[in-house]
C-alpha cells in the first residue's frame, strides 16, 4: 500500500501541481487522508518517499546508457544529463514540489528530499572512483565535488522550470543538456585540478585520466 500511494502522489502532483494537499494525494490513492499515516510517520515521510521514487526512477534511466569501460568521460555525462532532463520534463511539477518544498514541514521535507538526489550524484562520483581505484583519490574532494554538482543542477533546474505551474522552459530541452554537460564537465575538471590529475574528456576514463607529474 506504501507503495501505491507514493504512485498516486507522483500522479496528483503531475495532475494538480505542486501545491496539492495530502487529501488531495489521498483521493487520488483511493483511500482516506488519516489512512495515509498508517503507511507513513508524517508527511516528511511521504515526501521522502517520492524523493526516493523520482531517484530510482532516474538511476533506472542512467544505467543502460552508460559504460564506463569504453564510454568517454563526456559521453557519460551528456547521457546521464539527457536522461535527467528528460524525466525532469516528464514530470516538471513532481520536480518543482521537491525542489521548492511545498508542503508545511517545508524545511526538513525539502532537505530529505534533496538528499535522496544526492545520492544519484554521490553514486555516480562512486562509479568513477571505482573506476580509477588505483589512483586512491581523495574521497573527500570526490564527495564534494558530487554535493557541489547536485546543488547546481538543482538550481539550474529550478531555472529551467520557471517559477510556475504553466511557465515556458526558458531553452529547448536539447539545449538545456548540452548547458548543463558542459557545466557538469566544467566541475569534474576543477575537481581533477584538487585531485592533481589531468584528465582527457573525449577518452574512457581509464585511458583518459592521469596524475600530472605523469602527462607530457
Amino acid at each position: 500500500m506504501r507503495a501505491e500511494i507514493v504512485e498516486a502522489a507522483f500522479r496528483a502532483i503531475d495532475r494538480l501541481g505542486p501545491e496539492l494537499s495530502l487529501r488531495e494525494i489521498a483521493e487520488e490513492a483511493g483511500t482516506a487522508k488519516p489512512k495515509i499515516y498508517r503507511h507513513f510517520t508524517d508527511k516528511s515521510d511521504l515526501f521522502q518517499a517520492i524523493g526516493e521514487r523520482l531517484r530510482d526512477m532516474l538511476w533506472a534511466a542512467i544505467v543502460p546508457q552508460i559504460d564506463l569501460a569504453s564510454d568517454s568521460a563526456r559521453e557519460v555525462i551528456r547521457r546521464s544529463v539527457e536522461q535527467y532532463v528528460h524525466l525532469v520534463d516528464e514530470h516538471p511539477n513532481v520536480c518543482r514540489f521537491l525542489i521548492q518544498g511545498r508542503f508545511a514541514e517545508q524545511s526538513e521535507s525539502t532537505m530529505r528530499a534533496i538528499n535522496e538526489g544526492r545520492e544519484i550524484t554521490l553514486a555516480m562520483a562512486n562509479l568513477f572512483n571505482n573506476e580509477l581505484r588505483e589512483m586512491e583519490l581523495d574521497g573527500a574532494a570526490i564527495e564534494l565535488a558530487a554535493f557541489t554538482t547536485f546543488g547546481s543542477a538543482a538550481a539550474a533546474t529550478d531555472w529551467w522550470l520557471g517559477p510556475d505551474v504553466d511557465s515556458p522552459r526558458r531553452m529547448p530541452p536539447e539545449e538545456f543538456v548540452a548547458h548543463m554537460t558542459t557545466i557538469m564537465l566544467g566541475a569534474i575538471n576543477g575537481t581533477c585540478e584538487l585531485l592533481g590529475i589531468k584528465i582527457d574528456r573525449d577518452l574512457p576514463l581509464h585511458e583518459g585520466v592521469r596524475r600530472r607529474e605523469t602527462v607530457g
